[in-house]
């Protein structure tokens, strides 16, 4: 009953497609955005296969486990709305059964959540209104995540594509890249992030074009869903923000120089913040190996206490920790692509001297000579073209207008200090491919928009002509 319902609901949605005037695209014929829809939902159902079959220990693969929590949400919205609005604000309930399965689901608590809203609990929302419209059946939930990534990327496209040459290249590799078409699909964060950055996009492009109260009104409710959904992403695209919202109201016309401004505001802010800020300090001195152990040990457990399980926030000290989270629970789960990358010790020193690590990791893994297994084959091939995309910028630069500068310095930026961060913290390379993936589509378009078409194009020509006489000898 559950395929049937899928496969008739996968024909309304596909019906509405062909009726719907905003699936209609003048350089893409309507043929191959139908296609793009079939592979989407191909790939939902691809990602529900191998977290069903291939890991099938539903008590920890990211999909079962919170849609098995959303179920217990959803019995708890059914016995009492009260009680269901009371979970969500964290407060305390009183009814026995609902606080029965409660208790019941294992990952609506997160103990180290470093005093940042515990994200698992939007998902898992989502996950119980999913169990509510598809009477629990994961795989009709997969459908409707499938559908809405497939409107998120196909929005994506429209609302960029106006400002790049290679419009059907770009189109193309936002529903044919593996990463985007595996990790942005089915019932994880990822999905949300890639909803919540297509909002952020769309509304930023409109406000571009004219200011309205509606069209800032949209921004703010993209801005609002990224924060539910990632909290630390925020904090990632804030100075870029800060940069449009001055842009749009000011006219700014030197897009560098401001951009350049504000990100110094903002590193000083951070340096200010370290030295002054709850500061961890070692004292080492005049003490042998064995004492500089425990006060290692001291000090770490007194920070542990409140950077992980308290309020105070020292940056340094909450990356170290998180990146010593990421990798234990690596080693717990026995990850098969866990590598070593270069260990943070809460030092400002230590912190520099890794972001080039953060760079390289964040961009360039996993590489052709860390493939081993088929899985990894994909992922670095996107890596090669997207450091060969890189390469054309060099060779085939293109002058942008004012308006396709700041959307790419207001992309680049944000993907940047993504990227090097999740390179410094996360040490499984899968895990790394995952994350990646919902900056993926704004990488791509941010890269693609730098590039000549007519240089290549040009270049390609004279370089034929110095062929074809010897073609002919």
């Amino acid at each position: 009953m559950e395929y049937l319902a899928f496969i008739l609901i996968s024909i309304s949605f596909l019906f509405l497609t062909l009726k719907n005037k905003h699936f209609k695209l003048d350089e893409i014929s309507h043929i191959y955005i139908l296609v793009s829809y079939l592979f989407k939902i191909g790939s939902g159902i691809a990602l529900w296969y191998i977290y069903t079959y291939h890991y099938p220990d539903t008590r920890v693969n990211d999909i079962h486990k919170y849609f098995n929590d959303g179920k217990q949400l959803a019995e708890i919205f059914k016995n009492n709305l009260s009680d269901f609005l009371s979970v969500i604000k964290g407060s305390k309930i009183n009814n026995v059964e609902n606080l029965k399965l409660l208790n019941e689901m294992q990952f609506w608590e997160k103990p180290n959540s470093y005093g940042i809203y515990n994200d698992n609990q939007t998902i898992i929302i989502v996950s119980s209104i999913l169990n509510l419209l598809t009477n629990n059946h994961l795989l009709l939930a997969i459908l409707y995540m499938s559908t809405l990534s497939f409107i998120a990327i196909f929005t994506i496209y429209k609302t960029l594509s106006p400002y790049l040459e290679f419009k059907k290249t770009f189109y193309l590799l936002l529903f044919i890249t593996p990463s985007i078409a595996l990790w942005t699909t089915g019932l994880l964060k990822e999905n949300l992030i890639l909803l919540a950055l297509t909002i952020i996009i769309y509304f930023t492009v409109k406000l571009l074009i004219k200011r309205k109260c509606s069209y800032f009104a949209g921004y703010i409710l993209g801005l609002i869903t990224l924060m539910f959904t990632k909290p630390y992403l925020i904090g990632f695209i804030l100075p870029s923000v800060l940069c449009f919202v001055l842009y749009n109201y000011f006219k700014i016309v030197h897009i560098k120089k401001l951009f350049f401004s504000i990100y110094t505001v903002f590193f000083m802010f951070f340096l200010i913040w370290t030295y002054t800020h709850n500061p961890v300090i070692y004292n080492y001195k005049n003490k042998s190996e064995s004492e500089k152990s425990k006060e290692y040990d001291r000090v770490n457990q007194i920070s542990y206490q409140k950077n992980v399980l308290g309020n105070n926030y020292n940056i340094l000290e909450m990356l170290r920790f998180k990146q010593a989270d990421y990798y234990h629970e690596a080693k717990l789960a026995k990850a098969k692509s866990l590598v070593n990358i270069k260990k943070m010790n809460g030092e400002l020193s230590n912190f520099f001297a890794c972001i080039p690590y953060g760079i390289s990791n964040g961009f360039a893994r996993p590489h052709i000579f860390e493939i081993h297994s088929l899985t990894y084959i994909l992922p670095a091939l996107e890596n090669i073209f997207i450091l060969i995309l890189m390469l054309l910028i060099f060779i085939f630069p293109r002058k942008l207008n004012i308006n396709q500068q700041i959307l790419i310095f207001y992309l680049g930026t944000f993907i940047v200090i993504t990227y090097t961060f999740l390179g410094l913290l996360v040490p499984v390379l899968g895990n790394l491919v995952r994350y990646k993936a919902p900056l993926l589509p704004l990488l791509l378009f941010s890269l693609l928009a730098l590039i000549d078409k007519s240089k290549i194009t040009q270049f390609t020509y004279k370089n034929s002509q110095l062929f074809k006489p010897q073609l002919q000898k």
